[in-house]
């Protein structure tokens, strides 16, 4: 008997990013756009507030970033004070290393 691992472990993570990584991206964007800083003025900065899945050079995981040509500027204009980013990652980020150990049976790095 054999099994192949290159393929198992590629179902497996394919699993990973379809269920936990696109149920984090939608948290991800859902949390920015409600606790995002700023008064709106047209909302697009809201609307187009957006969380994806990342799979790139053996990364797999969830960002969030912004749809207007402003959003670096929202995001570092002021100290910061109306940054949306980075609070959202630190938000979610044990949440999801906590799935992500539970989904592989603990042993997560």
């Amino acid at each position: 008997m054999a099994v192949d691992v290159q393929a198992a472990m590629a179902r497996c993570l394919n699993r990973f990013r379809d269920v936990v990584c696109t149920e984090y991206a939608v948290k991800a964007e859902q949390f920015a756009k409600a606790n995002a800083p700023w008064k709106d003025r047209t909302g697009n900065a809201r609307r187009l507030l957006t969380g994806e899945v990342i799979e790139e050079s053996n990364v797999l995981g969830v960002r969030v970033k912004h749809r207007v040509e402003y959003g670096p500027q929202l995001e570092k204009a002021h100290s910061a004070k109306y940054a949306i980013l980075k609070p959202t990652i630190e938000a979610l980020r044990q949440d999801f290393f906590r799935t992500a150990k539970d989904f592989f049976g603990g042993n997560v790095v």
